[in-house]
């Protein structure tokens, strides 16, 4: 009669697992494996930037200057171990928050966090932005080429000599595509949510895009010159970067990503801030690419 009864139960729980399709089944299992996941549970999209900076984070090993003024430094966040962290490249973050000097690098903090414990060395950058002396175009830009230049020349002293991925994300996303089709150094540069275009950007009405003209010192028909200097050059990239946006993103519309001739990747119900959520499945999909470039 116990047998009978354990082969019954055992039939019963089988037919309740067999109810998962397999397509989930396959979802979830890679998941459950990410090291961060036991740092930062799922949350729904779209998240907010309260969000962001409510997270709980591991705060970076080291804090480098590259130049003298108090927001020109990077920090440093060394990679967990990983079976594949030898073989993975050094990232870099630039953070965004419409070139203004009203939004810092905290809110890196979380992603850094995240990416370490998933086996990447971690850089993130901080700057003069509109509003600091000496920020705003183009002191903005010029303080991301010294911050990439003292990164390249400095990393050996962190981690082996491997690869680079700069990530953007927002206004930050502007500024490394920026330096990616200005500098020579060899890395690929991965935008999040990226402002492509900033002179259609800059034309268009928001908060953010206001932002923009603050942060070039006037509209694109006043200083057409400037506009062109400040513009990455896209034509140049399309072997270097891959672009990541949402399409419900009330920020930076998908057309900056559709309309650059990059490759990219709209997100079905993503927002502007789930790229650097490490609790989103946003931020899971950024995390595959770059664990499988």
């Amino acid at each position: 009669m116990k047998l009978l009864c354990s082969v019954i139960l055992l039939f019963f729980l089988s037919s309740c697992g067999s109810s998962t399709s397999t397509s989930e089944t396959e979802s979830e299992q890679p998941e459950a494996a990410y090291p961060h996941a036991s740092f930062y549970v799922k949350v729904a999209q779209p998240v907010s930037f309260s969000d962001i900076t409510s997270l709980a984070y591991q705060p970076s090993t080291e804090t480098l200057f590259y130049g003298e003024k108090a927001q020109q430094y990077v920090e440093y966040w060394p990679a967990e171990a990983s079976d594949k962290e030898e073989e993975l490249p050094a990232l870099i973050f630039i953070h965004g928050g419409c070139w203004s000097n009203a939004y810092r690098i905290e809110q890196s903090y979380p992603i850094a966090t995240a990416m370490a414990l998933n086996g990447f060395h971690l850089w993130s950058v901080e700057y003069r932005a509109t509003g600091d002396q000496g920020g705003g175009w183009p002191g903005t830009y010029q303080d991301i080429e010294l911050a990439l230049h003292f990164i390249f020349s400095t990393s050996e002293n962190y981690h082996s000599n491997r690869k680079f991925v700069v990530l953007g994300h927002s206004a930050g996303g502007h500024l490394a595509l920026l330096a990616s089709s200005n500098l020579e150094s060899e890395f690929n540069t991965v935008g999040l949510a990226a402002i492509t275009d900033l002179v259609s950007y800059a034309n268009e009405e928001g908060s953010c895009n206001s932002a923009a003209t603050s942060f070039m010192n006037g509209l694109p028909a006043d200083i057409p010159q400037q506009y062109a200097l400040a513009n990455p050059q896209l034509s140049r990239l399309a072997d270097e970067v891959f672009l990541f946006i949402g399409d419900t993103d009330p920020i930076v519309d998908t057309t900056q990503a559709v309309n650059s001739g990059l490759p990219f990747e709209i997100s079905a119900g993503t927002g502007h801030f789930d790229w650097i959520h490490p609790g989103t499945q946003s931020f899971e999909s950024l995390l595959h690419y770059l664990l499988n470039p």
